[in-house]
């Protein structure tokens, strides 16, 4: 590839900024050139990641910045970059027809050179103003300010509170947004995400909601391995509080439905989570349902963890809650029906959910 660049343009010259809102409106690619290490970690929703340096190379950069400074720093950055300029930019020519923006983790050189480089090979390239550390900036602020008015659906487990809040508008999942079911086995089949994952995903819900009060599932703080945000959390303690009931039958089946037991992986996954109750349940019960288990009796096993494990758990706690309203969920769509319309008397009388 013939060289059509200078160090210098490609470090110092100033590049086009852009904020996150003009590149989405503008239906730009996001970029995200940071290491691949701290992209798990957490980035913008649909961001594809393109890393200018690999993980143990940014580790040398960084130790060079400490202890040698600046300028040493970028020097082995660039020399990092140059041996492999070819690979760098043809990662890039699935965007060639696009506008593509590009961020690191500050707005600063990483996020600057590339889209300086990218420039000199034709792409419409920009910086996203402020980088990463913006963008948490404005979702911790966005969250911090979130205290809405609610109807919390309450119910034991397997009444059906997620199917029907799938049937509503003006939801908040926070089950799918953590990507965990909030229990014990919430995990089984699913990547639970991490927490700026899920705080991330939580902005874009607010940003699309309508009216006031919006619909949530009644849950603990924690879901899975993330935490509910602060104010939230409060205004789910001082919502209008709704209660679904059907039968212990029902229940067995959406539960048996909603966690397949597919293959031998299944199997030992669950029953370590079963082994896991031991403490709790004593070893002659869970030796019980892991026979239960393996014999593919799931109504048993079931029905066993409801009446002796869950509906204990959380049974007395449901009955703290003043309900404003009790609905059957044995026919999902007659409850969310029912929901629709207990919102739309609450809406019309000037009612938040506060």
């Amino acid at each position: 590839m013939k060289k059509q660049y200078s160090r210098t343009s490609i470090l110092q010259q100033s590049s086009r900024v852009v904020t996150l809102e003009q590149a989405v409106a503008d239906f730009h690619q996001i970029i995200d050139v940071r290491s691949h290490k701290e992209f798990l970690e957490g980035s913008i929703p649909g961001a594809v990641n393109l890393p200018l340096f690999d993980d143990d190379e940014r580790g040398v950069i960084g130790t060079l910045y400490r202890h040698a400074g600046h300028l040493q720093a970028v020097d082995k950055g660039f020399e990092f970059v140059e041996k492999r300029l070819s690979t760098l930019v043809e990662s890039f020519l699935p965007y060639k027809d696009m506008p593509i923006t590009i961020f690191c983790a500050r707005g600063g050189m990483r996020s600057r050179s590339v889209v300086n480089l990218l420039e000199h090979f034709g792409y419409e390239a920009y910086q996203l103003e402020g980088g990463y550390k913006q963008y948490r900036y404005n979702v911790i602020a966005c969250l911090d300010g979130f205290r809405p008015g609610l109807i919390i659906v309450h119910g034991l487990t397997g009444t059906g509170k997620t199917r029907i809040l799938q049937k509503l508008d003006n939801i908040i999942d926070l089950e799918d947004l953590a990507q965990h079911r909030s229990s014990l086995f919430g995990a089984v089949d699913r990547i639970p995400r991490n927490q700026r994952e899920f705080e991330s995903l939580l902005v874009e819900t607010v940003q699309s909601l309508g009216e006031e009060p919006y619909f949530i599932e009644g849950e603990s703080r924690k879901i899975g391995r993330v935490f509910t945000p602060r104010p939230l959390a409060l205004a789910m303690k001082e919502g209008i509080c709704v209660r679904v009931n059907c039968s212990m039958e029902t229940r067995i089946k959406r539960i048996i439905e909603d966690y397949p037991v597919a293959d031998e992986k299944s199997l030992d996954q669950l029953e370590q989570i079963l082994n896991s109750l031991r403490q709790k349940m004593g070893h002659r019960t869970i030796d019980r349902l892991c026979g239960f288990l393996r014999k593919g009796n799931f109504e048993e096993l079931v029905r066993t963890l409801l009446l002796d494990y869950y509906d204990k758990r959380y049974g007395n706690s449901m009955n703290d809650y003043r309900y404003e309203l009790e609905l059957s969920s044995e026919d999902i769509s007659a409850a969310a029906a029912e929901l629709k319309g207990f919102r739309a008397t609450l809406v019309s009388s000037g009612h938040r959910g506060v």
